[in-house]
């Protein structure tokens, strides 16, 4: 693992890598006028949509406004027996280092935004290697009434982790619907088609649909409950990337007190593996299921949580049967 001293010039490093899709994006924007998330991955996110709000608060919507961006974050992670070859960090520990350019364009009802998430996960584990990861998405949004929004988007994503192969290239364009039928209750669905390409002896790729809703109850301020279900599947040429999921979510958060809050959530998830069969017969089959706490603190410009889960994994392959814990600390500034 880098020693503590080597930590700045990685993470200048990191925000080096980023700068060139984020010019590159802001010319296009000026003449022009989310990734498959690790199945145990980091579920300490921002709210997208109300960071839109808040930015056309009180602008001109008549005229084109530009808002750059900028979010550095550092991640400090420990997980013990979780199952390889599923999540980032196996029985280890890791520092992950992010550097997030952004780009806004609004006017009136439209909303452009360019988001790029250049990462360096660096293990405790001398015999893991460190990882670059980089995700850049585009989206459109068009506000169709004070209800209802309307979003299609693109992202490429490079070296992420993906449930079928540790390292993984993807293509990902789709859209999502958003409603609010009152002040309190919302509904979104979306759909969107991948493409992938696997760092694999074979060179092998994959493709396939991911389709998704959220229902969210919003109770006042940071105070919020939510339901969410996935389907997505990957189809391959090479039978083991052969994948189809279902998850299935229920949280609740709510605030403490200033800048304060605290979301519980419980989680399912079942995958299915046609391609990867098991000793005794059949094929490999996984159920997910865990418990999950996160303490959010947000003074300002800053952004630190904390989060713990325990996984609980029933598997037909044993060497995937396997439960454990995992928790994540972040800490985080906007420009």
């Amino acid at each position: 693992m880098t020693s503590s001293k080597q930590i700045i010039p990685r993470l200048m490093q990191a925000l080096a890598l980023g700068i060139p899709a984020f010019c590159f994006a802001g010319a296009a924007l000026a003449e022009t006028g989310q990734s498959d998330e690790p199945e145990q991955g980091s579920g300490i996110d921002a709210d997208e949509n109300e960071a839109q709000a808040k930015a056309k608060d009180g602008t001109d919507g008549s005229a084109w406004r530009l808002e750059p961006g900028l979010r550095l974050t550092m991640r400090g992670i420990t997980a013990r027996t979780t199952a390889p070859g599923e999540d980032e960090v196996i029985d280890g520990n890791a520092i992950a280092l992010v550097a997030a350019p952004s780009l806004m364009l609004t006017r009136d009802d439209v909303t452009v935004t360019l988001r790029n998430a250049t990462t360096r996960l660096e293990f405790e584990d001398p015999g893991r290697a460190d990882r670059w990861q980089n995700a850049a998405r585009l989206s459109v949004n068009y506000d169709l009434s004070d209800a209802t929004r309307v979003t299609a988007f693109g992202e490429r994503s490079d070296n992420i982790l993906a449930a079928e192969f540790t390292s993984t290239d993807e293509w990902e364009f789709g859209g999502e619907l958003m409603h609010s039928l009152d002040a309190a209750n919302r509904v979104q669905i979306g759909a969107s088609w991948r493409e992938r390409s696997y760092d694999d002896a074979a060179g092998s790729k994959g493709d396939g649909i991911r389709v998704d809703g959220e229902y969210r109850y919003r109770f006042g301020a940071n105070h919020f409950a939510f339901l969410r279900g996935r389907y997505d599947e990957i189809n391959s040429a090479e039978a083991r990337r052969d994948l189809s999921r279902w998850l299935a979510e229920a949280s609740y958060q709510r605030p403490l007190a200033a800048d304060l809050r605290l979301r519980g959530e419980l989680s399912y998830q079942k995958l299915d593996f046609t391609g990867r069969p098991v000793a005794g017969g059949g094929t490999r089959q996984d159920d997910l299921f865990w418990p999950e706490l996160t303490l959010i603190w947000s003074p300002g410009a800053w952004r630190i949580a904390g989060e713990a889960r325990y996984i609980v994994r029933n598997s037909t392959d044993p060497a995937f049967d396997r439960s454990g814990y995992r928790f994540e600390v972040e800490v985080s500034h906007a420009f």
